[in-house]
């Protein structure tokens, strides 16, 4: 069963590495492959940034998890193209998946077939695989097992290994998994030490574990107290989102019974009722002989079972608990169904433990218990086969009112669902009455076989699509490419006295991938298949992926992860209650080349380039006039002492360029001059002359910037809301702007002394040197 598992792993995953396909569902290219395309560019010039400018003006890099900055997997693109670099993170970790799972069972006593069983349950199920549309939460997932199995085992060696795996866990940047993860780890410790040494090798292996990640510890820690989550937090609706619907327990035994989240058409989702959005994880589906398995076993194994329904239930109930979870958490935590990571880690373990068991002469019962419910599932399937045409002929009836094209939709909608229900009863009572046989006469690999059957039903989850559309700059990148200039496209005015240091990069907004959103989805006419389509009409709409591989950048980047900076968030959510005329005074203030949008706003500071037709809907693509420079003097400053005064100076400017919002005036020589020599994500250099003043920099403010001219400090601020401002004295200055490392550099050096401490104590070496030489 492990070869026929490999092979299935091998037919998806071996073209992505080989940079033939990629991974591309939600976050993969919502979220990670714009953080990593430029952290892959960064480390190659030798850099692991504090700030990305090319995401929301200079948005947290280092000390965003989300990123992985310090995670060793990031080697592998000094060595390899970007795409098979980023693609072989999802396939490795999802194998180590499989094989560390199967690492614990041993550990927990499973022998070598209930092992088995257990890791392709946790690599095959419904969680892990929607686990592949997250970079970090994989990595966590991945490594996870390991930590457990070291805490479960005790001892310096092991402790020392699941302290280097629970490092490696965090460094993958997924911290509210990770947190969630301690219980089930102390689970583990707890039932096979007892509590006292259960919780002293817990305590020890999270302890290193936290050692090894110090960096990005620290990185997190310097960054958090200003952005929206750290330092606002969430309110109790966005604590409360993605709670996991009741009704989708029925995805414990049907893989989609709502309808596939990764597919458009008539196998797509149905119940938006219950699944009004894509959920977070796609489906709880974990096979249902392995879930037979798991229940054989949860008398047995309480822990593990109370762990599989507490996660469930807090993921259900944790939806009417918004103000707790704030409160309980500090306003960082977000969606109910990341408990669902631990049924996650304790239902495969029952497996395993439930296969030992069901092959047993005395537990009759629960083979006879799986016989009948095969037998009864399969009547089900029979009688909603015969029931479907009068359940058709009722849902004609129903949709006899609209017009023809929507009512043959919706039939073949109902039809398709109908029949897929009738194909998972079909399967699932087949599965059941085989297992019930297999388990009677002891055939463990018939039933490992059969779980590897019904976990491959899941296979659309596992989506990827060719990179060949993805490789080449769009056609609209091209022309941003050839229009762009020191100060963007038709730059002038204030703008004008800021020389370009280095190829301006153009910077674009695409209204559909704005959140709060600015407006409804247009009405596509989409074709009936994977989502894959989506992602490549966003692409020709200069989405972020690929935009970002071939050079442009997002001021106006949405913050998808509560990292970015509270000024930037107020920002953001004041956008879509504006018009296009004060709309378009913030095109300008952040510098943007060039946005995409589906309607004419008829503004005169917006220049129709070009128009193209996307499936049924007109998508325009206009520059922006004299958008700000990466650097300039304006000519006068505008008091705007709260971020309100800000937002409203700023929409309400003639000029936003000319004119900036100033949380307080200063005196300010309207005839300085700016001159920027040089910039990179944490330096910037300027020269500045004149009388005195403010110089801009068109990057998010953030307090970790220290300016400085001749040794000497200068006070940084808002300009314009969330724009970089510097208080210059009279005359001429060559002022530095930059952002320290030295604080990741120490933790850098204390985690290295820790994970070469870790080794040193993992090596049987040095256990029998330890032991002849007499010292503890």
């Amino acid at each position: 069963m492990l070869a026929a598992a490999l092979v299935l792993w091998a037919w998806v995953c071996l073209p992505a590495a080989a940079g033939a396909r990629t991974f591309f569902l939600r976050d993969v290219f919502t979220t990670h492959l714009p953080l990593k395309a430029f952290g892959a560019e960064a480390l190659r010039e030798g850099r692991i940034p504090a700030f990305n400018p090319t995401w929301g003006l200079g948005q947290p890099f280092r000390g965003n998890p989300n990123a992985l900055p310090f995670y060793p997997g990031n080697l592998l693109y000094l060595v390899l193209p970007f795409w098979s670099a980023f693609n072989l993170h999802y396939a490795l970790h999802w194998l180590l998946a499989l094989a560390a799972m199967a690492a614990l069972a041993r550990g927990l006593g499973q022998g070598r077939a209930a092992a088995l069983v257990a890791g392709l349950t946790y690599a095959g199920c419904g969680w892990m695989l929607s686990a592949l549309t997250f970079y970090n939460l994989l990595a966590v997932a991945a490594w996870w097992p390991l930590a457990m199995l070291g805490a479960a085992t005790g001892g310096r060696r092991a402790i020392a290994l699941g302290g280097m795996a629970c490092g490696l866990a965090i460094l993958g940047g997924e911290p509210v998994a990770a947190a969630l993860g301690i219980v089930p780890l102390a689970a583990a410790a707890v039932a096979r030490l007892g509590w006292r040494r259960g919780s002293a090798a817990t305590a020890a292996v999270v302890g290193l574990g936290l050692a090894v990640a110090l960096p990005q510890v620290v990185a997190t820690m310097r960054v958090l107290a200003f952005t929206t989550r750290g330092g606002t937090g969430l309110s109790a609706a966005q604590a409360a989102t993605h709670a996991l619907h009741p009704w989708r327990l029925l995805e414990l035994l049907v893989p989609f019974p709502f309808g596939q989240p990764g597919t458009i058409g008539r196998q797509g989702i149905w119940a938006v009722a219950v699944l009004p959005e894509m959920p977070l994880f796609l489906t709880l589906y974990c096979g249902v002989v392995g879930l037979w398995l798991a229940a054989a076993a949860a008398a047995r194994r309480r822990i593990w079972a109370l762990l599989a329904a507490g996660g469930i239930f807090l993921a259900v109930a944790a939806g009417a608990a918004g103000e707790l979870l704030v409160h309980a958490s500090f306003g960082m935590f977000r969606f109910p169904e990341k408990f669902l990571f631990w049924p996650a880690l304790a239902l495969p373990l029952l497996a395993g433990w439930g296969l030992e068991e069901v092959v047993r002469a005395e537990r009759r019962a629960w083979r006879t218990a799986a016989g009948l419910a095969g037998v009864t599932t399969l009547v089900l399937a029979a009688l909603l086969r015969m029931a479907s045409p009068v359940a058709l002929a009722g849902v004609a009836a129903r949709l006899e009112a609209l017009a023809p094209a929507q009512r043959a939709a919706a039939l073949a909608l109902a039809a398709s669902q109908l029949g897929a229900w009738t194909i998972a009863l079909l399967i699932a009572g087949a599965a059941l009455a085989a297992g019930a046989i297999a388990a009677r006469q002891g055939r463990v690999a018939a039933l490992a076989a059969l779980q590897l059957a019904l976990l491959a039903q899941l296979y659309p989850l596992a989506a990827t699509d060719s990179t060949a559309p993805y490789r080449a700059p769009a056609p609209w990148a091209r022309l941003l490419g050839g229009l762009a200039g020191g100060g963007g496209v038709g730059a002038s005015g204030a703008g004008s006295r800021a020389a370009a240091a280095g190829t301006e990069r153009p910077a674009v907004v695409n209204e559909l991938l704005e959140a709060p959103r600015w407006r409804a989805d247009p009405g596509y006419r989409l074709p009936e298949g994977s989502r894959a389509v989506v992602e490549r009409m966003k692409a020709l709409d200069l989405a972020p992926a690929p935009g970002v591989l071939h050079g442009l950048t997002y001021p106006l980047a949405p913050d998808l992860e509560g990292t970015q900076s509270p000024l930037s968030g107020l920002m953001l959510a004041q956008l879509p209650r504006l018009g296009w005329r004060a709309r378009t005074r913030w095109f300008r203030s952040v510098g943007l080349t060039a946005a995409v949008l589906y309607e004419d706003p008829a503004e005169p500071d917006l220049r129709l380039l070009g128009q193209a037709e996307r499936n049924g809907v007109a998508s325009r693509l206009y520059a922006v006039r004299d958008p700000a420079p990466r650097a300039w003097w304006p000519r006068q400053l505008t008091p705007a002492p709260t971020p309100r005064d800000a937002l409203a100076a700023v929409a309400g400017a003639a000029d936003p360029v000319a004119a900036v919002a100033v949380p307080r005036l200063l005196p300010h020589d309207p005839g300085g001059r700016l001159l920027l020599l040089a910039e990179a994500p944490d330096r910037i250099e300027l020269e500045v002359a004149g009388g005195g003043g403010v110089a801009v920099v068109r990057r998010a403010y953030q307090p970790l910037y220290r300016a400085s001219a001749a040794g000497r400090p200068l006070p940084t601020f808002p300009v314009n809301l969330d724009l970089l401002g510097i208080a210059v004295p009279a005359g001429r200055h060559r002022i530095e702007v930059t952002v320290s490392a030295w604080p990741e550099a120490l933790a850098g050096l204390a985690a290295l002394l820790a994970l070469a401490g870790a080794l040193a104590a993992a090596s049987p070496h040095f256990s029998r040197a330890s032991v002849t030489s007499g010292r503890p």
